[in-house]
């Protein structure tokens, strides 16, 4: 790696986003969008992975950029379109709005009047609608502010998103206090110590890395302490770093991942690029964050009530799930986790199901019968 100052960078990007934008025309694989929200046009591009005409239903990944950055310039740094051709999976490159001072930005819980939440969700929409996917399987990545963002998407729109992923960016102090009540959230975070942009210790406007990890532990109903604790293989003395890989796991389960760069600076790991201190160069976020994303699935459920009275309870004593119709006993029931892994199923002749071994969580019970369907979300005790 070489050190780039800020008119090399500019030079360097310039150069790789020409030959980037002349393979993705060749290639027709890179769409550029736009649509009006909220009476101002807002602006996205879509990647399709090579194998897109012929791939069943494709997950679909937003990427998004840091503070003062766009659409182009997260899709070269992050080097995301390679790997979906090997994933089969759709990257999504929203871009943000100029702040006060003319540099884009996401509105993360910050108060600058721009609706980026109510902007993702009709993405999201248009995404669905015009592309074959697989909507139990969206997922947000970003830099930085971009990274700050896709927690505010956990947030706020969490019933859409089966996964997030960070690096160099936390979760905006305002957000945090309006976040109590989100659902449960598989996270990776990436971010360096030495990070002097967003501080590994946190700042008064955003939390440190630390109680990032604390929330969305508690969240998933998981302890704050890790599991397991690996570090990458120092393949490169040069970047003046290493880096450690931190599960927080329950059951068995990948939840919560931090991978914490010693030493490292703002940056993304894996790009070769300084955008301030160390970048790390022994394994690629991009990579990674997948590789933590491609586990999980949302819960998709159609909630159709059944024709007579329905009652479903939990009796946190017996941790016994119990439902009560005069027809209780022809239904087949399903019971997901929190990230829509079934854990346990029971065929027709019983009205009750004993959750006894499963951990402290979020779960979703789902009778069928025929056609008729019932849902209940549940937190076992």
């Amino acid at each position: 790696m070489v050190w780039m100052n800020d008119q090399f960078w500019k030079q360097w990007l310039c150069g790789s986003l020409m030959l980037w934008s002349i393979w993705s025309t060749l290639n027709a694989q890179t769409i550029q969008g736009s649509f009006s929200h909220n009476g101002t046009t807002r602006n996205y591009s879509v990647y399709l992975p090579a194998n897109y005409a012929t791939a069943a239903p494709c997950p679909v990944v937003f990427n998004l950029h840091g503070y003062g950055s766009n659409r182009i310039q997260q899709a070269s740094l992050s080097q995301m379109n390679p790997l979906a051709d090997t994933a089969g999976c759709i990257v999504v490159y929203p871009e943000g709005l100029p702040d006060g001072t003319g540099q884009r930005h996401w509105n993360a819980a910050y108060g600058t009047g721009v609706d980026d939440v109510g902007f993702i969700d009709a993405l999201l929409d248009t995404i669905l609608q015009r592309y074959q996917t697989n909507p139990a399987r969206v997922y947000s990545m970003g830099l930085s502010n971009g990274a700050i963002m896709s927690h505010t998407l956990a947030c706020e729109l969490g019933h859409r998103f089966a996964a997030i992923g960070s690096v160099a960016g936390t979760m905006s102090q305002t957000q945090f206090n309006d976040c109590g009540t989100a659902a449960p959230m598989p996270v990776i975070h990436v971010h360096g110590t030495t990070d002097v942009v967003v501080a590994y210790t946190g700042s008064l406007v955003l939390l440190g890395v630390n109680p990032l990890i604390n929330h969305w532990c508690n969240r998933n109903g998981l302890q704050t302490t890790a599991t397991s604790t690996t570090s990458f293989p120092n393949t490169n003395l040069l970047d003046n770093s290493t880096a450690d890989y931190l599960r927080y796991e329950s059951g068995g389960t990948d939840l919560v991942h931090l991978i914490r760069v010693n030493n490292g600076g703002h940056s993304w790991p894996g790009s070769g690029v300084f955008i301030s201190g160390n970048t790390n160069m022994d394994f690629s976020a991009t990579a990674e964050i997948w590789r933590f994303f491609r586990q999980f699935d949302r819960i998709l459920t159609t909630r159709t009530v059944p024709t007579t009275p329905w009652r479903a309870y939990v009796a946190p004593s017996t941790r016994t799930l119990h439902w009560e119709t005069d027809r209780s006993k022809s239904y087949t029931l399903m019971v997901y986790n929190a990230y829509g892994q079934l854990v346990r199923q029971q065929g027709p002749g019983q009205n009750n199901c004993t959750l006894e071994a499963l951990p402290q969580g979020w779960y979703v019970a789902h009778w069928q019968r025929g056609t008729e369907q019932y849902t209940y979300p549940f937190i076992l005790p």
